[in-house]
């Protein structure tokens, strides 16, 4: 039977080892670079939206909504429909309802608001907020 002294990791243990001084130029190039140079971005969203609170269908459009936990908002449609809405802070959404015929999203929050969305753009924009006020009653007091 025979034996293989050579192993996968020895080709790239010798890419490690620079053999020439150009190949020690570009490894200290490389050092150089500092964080501040890149940026962090979600690129790519798939699947179904995680904890999901909300959802709604438009028959006219053929879209669905569906809101979640985070306060954040999902469109799906037909292939190449798929935007990501975000309220601003993280009141989870507890009420989705689409405006037929008037390319419009209403969304409730848990912190009592609610959000009128155009959804006329290429990139859906809040066109009106409305926060309500929460009365609380104190048992044996009137008034």
């Amino acid at each position: 039977m025979k034996r293989f002294t050579k192993t996968v990791f020895d080709g790239l243990r010798s890419s490690v080892h620079p053999t020439n001084k150009q190949e020690v130029e570009e490894i200290q190039i490389f050092e150089t670079l500092q964080a501040d140079a890149f940026q962090i971005a979600k690129t790519v969203r798939h699947g179904f939206p995680y904890q999901p609170t909300a959802i709604a269908f438009d028959p006219i459009q053929r879209i669905l909504a569906v809101g979640t936990k985070q306060g954040s908002i999902r469109i799906i449609g037909r292939p190449g429909v798929d935007v990501h809405l975000r309220h601003e802070g993280d009141a989870a959404v507890v009420a989705l309802s689409f405006l037929i015929n008037d390319g419009a999203l209403v969304s409730a929050t848990g912190d009592d608001t609610l959000h009128m969305w155009s959804l006329r753009q290429k990139t859906p924009q809040i066109l009106h907020s409305l926060k309500f006020q929460r009365e609380r009653y104190v048992w044996g007091r009137l008034g």
